[in-house]
């Protein structure tokens, strides 16, 4: 008698089902989130194939933006997840991080607000929206306006983190940069900026303006809500 639990391992399924034929013949835009990730995975175990591991990772974690901040230690506590299959994992959603941003950093040059926004979302959204912590960068840029370097300045708490003016204009100097934008995240969701945000913008501005760099704008990451202080007139 066949054991009803037993799963057909992926490789004797039908060719139109497995996920990597899915892939080399419609393309890897046309498939699932999970039979991606199974090909990540390689191999499932007794138990399951890779793709239901691969579906149990996604409704474990929230989808690729949860694995990417799961810990190694965290993928590790799933059942059928060895440190091969973590590692491989952390990669393949890293290089895919690295894609972005460099593609992002490539394309860009921020001439307004809307510009800085867009921006910020491609680079620091999936990086910050979810965060615990705030977490303070400056975008660098050359006369021209195309972004020279990100610098994370500071981590503070979950309410609110410190800046130093020094270690920016330090930054700034180091680069010879000729514009900047500030980039950090409310770890409550909400990127409504407060009476803090707005006067040490204006410090910042300030500051950079003694050193003859342009302060250009200050976004703040929120979950899925961005704002922009010079949209808003708040600098």
């Amino acid at each position: 008698m066949s054991n009803p639990n037993y799963k057909i391992p992926i490789k004797e399924w039908i060719v139109s089902e497995r996920p990597r034929e899915l892939l080399l013949s419609k393309g890897p835009e046309h498939l699932p989130d999970a039979k991606l990730l199974a090909i990540i995975l390689r191999t499932g175990n007794k138990e399951e194939t890779a793709e239901d591991l691969a579906r149990r990772l996604l409704n474990t974690f929230g989808g690729f933006t949860g694995l990417y901040r799961a810990s190694v230690e965290e993928l590790l506590q799933i059942k059928g997840m060895g440190k091969a299959k973590a590692a491989q994992v952390k990669a393949a959603l890293e290089i895919g991080k690295r894609f972005l941003q460099n593609e992002t950093v490539e394309e860009a040059r921020i001439t307004s607000p809307e510009d800085a926004v867009e921006y910020a979302v491609r680079y620091f959204s999936s990086m910050l929206m979810n965060e615990g912590k705030e977490h303070f960068w400056i975008l660098l840029l050359d006369r021209k306006n195309h972004p020279i370097k990100h610098v994370e300045i500071s981590v503070g708490s979950s309410i609110q983190t410190t800046v130093d003016p020094k270690e920016i204009l330090k930054q700034v100097s180091l680069t010879s940069a000729q514009a900047l934008i500030l980039i950090h995240n409310h770890p409550s969701g909400d990127p409504s900026p407060s009476r803090e945000d707005v006067a040490v913008t204006k410090q910042l501005k300030q500051a950079c303006e003694l050193v003859g760099a342009q302060l250009l704008d200050h976004i703040i990451v929120g979950k899925n809500q961005h704002v922009s202080l010079a949209r808003e007139k708040l600098i």
